[in-house]
């Protein structure tokens, strides 16, 4: 395993920015060390985070793809509400694609930063729409009665 990963917090959006710096995984090793890194950076923020990932610097071969499916699987679900991901090499966007699958925790994958960040809005907002929405379960019993 070689290479960098750097968080960035982006208060205007409350977004975390994850980037990589010639980061290799090949062996089930280097993906133990991107999992133990990824989680010592996520960690300290205290609740999940909205996640966006620049793939460019990451590079997972086909011998770490599947181990590295499940450790992105488990870091996601950990320490994430929603992630959007954009750039990266075709080899690395396919293992996370065919993760996405395999282990039930879909991609969206983009081709720009504001694409991704623009798609990770559009979800919060999406989903803090449909909270507000519900009526409350006050509100279901009185039209109940």
């Amino acid at each position: 395993m070689s290479g960098r990963m750097a968080v960035e917090y982006d208060p205007h959006n409350d977004v975390v920015h994850l980037r990589f710096t010639r980061y290799l995984l090949v062996s089930a090793y280097d993906v133990q060390v991107w999992k133990a890194d990824i989680e010592e950076k996520l960690s300290p923020f205290g609740r999940k985070v909205d996640l966006l990932i620049d793939l460019d610097g990451l590079e997972v071969t086909f011998t770490a793809g599947r181990l590295f499916g499940q450790a992105r699987r488990e870091v996601l679900e950990r320490y994430t509400q929603r992630a959007c991901s954009y750039g990266g090499d075709e080899m690395t966007r396919m293992f996370l694609s065919t993760s996405g699958v395999l282990h039930g925790h879909p991609v969206n994958q983009h081709e720009t930063r504001m694409q991704a960040l623009m798609a990770l809005l559009s979800d919060r907002d999406a989903k803090r729409r449909s909270f507000v929405s519900r009526p409350s379960s006050s509100h279901q019993l009185a039209a109940v009665r």
